[in-house]
């Protein structure tokens, strides 16, 4: 027979704990009855107005502006900010309770300092220091020294019950022992209070802090808090083997037995807002069975990952995406073993694993050794491994993985919600197909592939759907600022500017072949006349303006125009400089008749502009010049040059021989 034994959760009259907590108690009661009295027998003893001149006194330089950011910190307005972002941290770190009483925190200080002001406050009825102050309330006791005192002090004790990390639990708790000591005398220095105020401020915070604290423990040890939740769980109805397991945003089913973890995402308020906010669409995978497809293939490429690194699979598969009556569930395989402390072990294989997915583009938010919450996506097996059993995300996030963030701003996945940067994981494929395939062997780099071209399909379809406002508009403002790769493509595609003329004036002769506008004559006159002299650079440079025209994908007025300006005055000016130097006219090719103020002139015109070369001497032919601008109004938007019937005027229609049924010209406007 076993007996189970449950240590009482209120403890005993004699224990010393009760015993030293009812005299700090007493004493500090007894200390504020004292001070109460003594005011409000004599509303301005003289070591009050002491204290006030010697702090009011103080000289030093910055104090009156630091006292007053002091101030406003500790103020109720700055209380309206505080309280609801740290129940949400809170929420998001899966500290329920301590969510619950931080919020019933926040409550007891604003409900003691109304009922101070109206008890206390009213009874001594003690006026401010200065009579022309703005101040509505009593002065005693001091509300911004009892409310800062009792909510940062509540926050000092949440970091050390919570083990948080001693490289940040130091700094806050000498945060927070410098705020709760300076506010009172910044009250005082500021003369809003009188140092009798400050202390019965600190006395009733401290009494508080008493009663909270041991509530919090008492509340944090019960179960009813979660046992009306629990009942509309899945294992109700899932088996009696079974034991359930909650995350922030989701209820999983172990189920040993059948070897599965059964996941159901069931986000609360706060999860789905912050997904929504980001992105304007509902949490993924709730409904999105292409997401949950997404993590399937993800997981798939983070295993292959993991045996690469560790030479064993560390992450838990996925074995189905279902869809059953509406409800969407993401079944994993499960995985015996003990759950994981966050102690620096894990926090060492986290590290390990985050630069190996970081390296190859994955997302590591799941893993990332410095989310407080990354270990309980951990198992330790039987055999002493370390598995992951979660990578799916609760969270949207705003920090990338190391290397990514210029990725993730270029493709608009920004904030991040479990991405991957494909574009860096095929480039650590192909950079390490080598070492790949000798750890995962040929079928193993194959898989790779796969997944990531499965994956890349799904994480485009369930991105497609949503709107992701944000995410477009910074990707756009990336792009605007990225001047270094504008110029690296603009660069790239200069170097096939004598290609982008000649096929621009290709296109030109062909569709007037098409359409009978241009005899083969003429147009092997065409061709001999740009093959020849100084003609194969003037259409270099035309191509050059076309590129201009095209490359430019800055949407502000006048910056192609101003290119293709900015590009003629630079070799109108070189061609000058030669021409002083060897004391006339130039002999080569480069000739200044190319590069000419017409042609600059006309550069700066719309659309029109591309060919402004054609106003250059090698160029100079009628011909040419209607062909051209005829291709430059065809491409018009809305197809205006087609429906005005403009084209009559640039491309006369040659006659028609017999035999054909339909005259040219009908064609061309048809």
């Amino acid at each position: 027979m076993v007996t189970l034994t449950q240590r009482a959760l209120i403890p005993t009259a004699t224990n010393p704990r009760v015993v030293l907590w009812v005299a700090a108690f007493g004493v500090l009661a007894a200390l504020l009855a004292l001070l109460t009295r003594a005011i409000m027998n004599n509303p301005t003893p003289s070591q009050d107005i002491e204290i006030m001149n010697w702090v009011t006194g103080w000289r030093l330089g910055g104090l009156v502006s630091f006292f007053g950011v002091l101030s406003a910190l500790t103020s109720s307005y700055a209380g309206l900010v505080y309280g609801p972002a740290g129940i949400a941290a809170l929420l998001l770190m899966h500290k329920r309770r301590a969510a619950v009483a931080f919020g019933l925190v926040g409550v007891t200080v604003a409900v003691v300092a109304t009922l101070g002001d109206a008890t206390l406050g009213e009874l001594v009825n003690r006026s401010r220091p200065l009579s022309d102050a703005d101040f509505s309330t009593p002065a005693f006791p001091s509300g911004h020294v009892f409310g800062s005192t009792v909510f940062f002090g509540f926050i000092g004790f949440l970091a050390i019950y919570y083990r948080l990390e001693k490289r940040y639990l130091i700094p806050m708790l000498a945060f927070i022992a410098g705020v709760i000591i300076l506010v009172g005398p910044a009250r005082v220095f500021e003369q809003a209070h009188f140092p009798s105020d400050v202390a019965a401020g600190y006395l009733l915070a401290a009494l508080w802090l008493l009663v909270i604290i041991p509530a919090f423990l008492m509340f944090r040890s019960r179960s009813w808090v979660t046992s009306r939740r629990n009942e509309q769980d899945l294992s109700a109805e899932a088996c009696e083997s079974c034991r359930v397991e909650r995350s922030i945003a989701s209820v999983v089913v172990l189920d040993p037995a059948q070897g599965t973890a059964t996941k159901v995402y069931k986000p609360p308020f706060l999860v789905r807002m912050l997904y929504w906010l980001a992105f304007q669409a509902k949490f993924p995978y709730e409904g999105n069975l292409t997401a949950l497809r997404a993590g399937k293939y993800r997981r798939q490429i983070a295993s292959l990952l993991t045996i690469h690194r560790f030479g064993k699979d560390l992450v838990s598969p996925v074995t189905a995406v279902d869809c059953e009556h509406g409800r969407y569930s993401f079944v994993t395989e499960f995985v015996p073993g003990e759950k994981v402390k966050n102690d620096e072990e894990a926090k060492r294989f986290l590290g390990q694993v985050t630069d190996t997915f970081a390296e190859a583009g994955l997302g590591v938010w799941q893993v990332n050794p410095h989310n407080p919450h990354a270990h309980t996506n951990l198992i330790r097996t039987p055999e002493g491994d370390f598995k992951i059993i979660d990578l799916e995300s609760a969270v949207v996030t705003l920090l990338p993985a190391r290397g990514q963030f210029r990725s993730a701003l270029k493709s608009g996945n920004f904030p991040i919600f479990d991405d991957i940067s494909f574009p860096r994981l095929r480039e650590y494929i192909g950079a390490n197909e080598a070492e790949l395939e000798a750890s995962i062997g040929p079928d193993g780099l194959a898989a790779l592939r796969h997944a990531t071209d499965h994956a890349e399909q799904a994480i485009g379809e369930w991105k497609d759907s949503e709107p992701r406002i944000w995410g477009h508009i910074l990707s756009r403002i990336y792009k605007l600022l990225n001047w270094k790769e504008f110029f690296q493509h603009l660069k790239g595609s200069l170097e096939g500017a004598q290609g982008a003329g000649e096929a621009f004036l290709r296109d030109g002769i062909g569709r007037w072949e098409k359409e009978g506008r241009i005899s083969p004559q003429e147009v092997e006159d065409l061709q001999t006349r740009l093959a020849s002299g100084a003609a194969p650079v003037a259409m270099r440079h035309m191509g050059a303006h076309l590129v201009l025209s095209v490359a430019i994908a800055i949407p502000v007025p006048g910056l192609r125009s101003l290119a293709r300006f900015l590009w003629t005055l630079a070799f109108w000016s070189k061609a000058q400089a030669r021409r002083l130097r060897r004391g006339g006219r130039p002999n080569g090719e480069e000739g200044y008749n190319i590069h000419t103020p017409l042609v600059m002139v006309l550069a700066l015109l719309p659309a029109f502009g591309a060919v402004a070369y054609l106003a250059a001497r090698p160029l100079r032919n009628k011909l040419l010049i209607r062909l051209l601008l005829d291709q430059m109004a065809w491409k018009l938007p809305f197809k205006l040059y087609r429906r005005l019937g403009f084209g009559k005027w640039l491309a006369k229609a040659q006659p028609t021989r017999r035999g054909l049924g339909t005259s040219p010209q009908r064609s061309f406007q048809n």
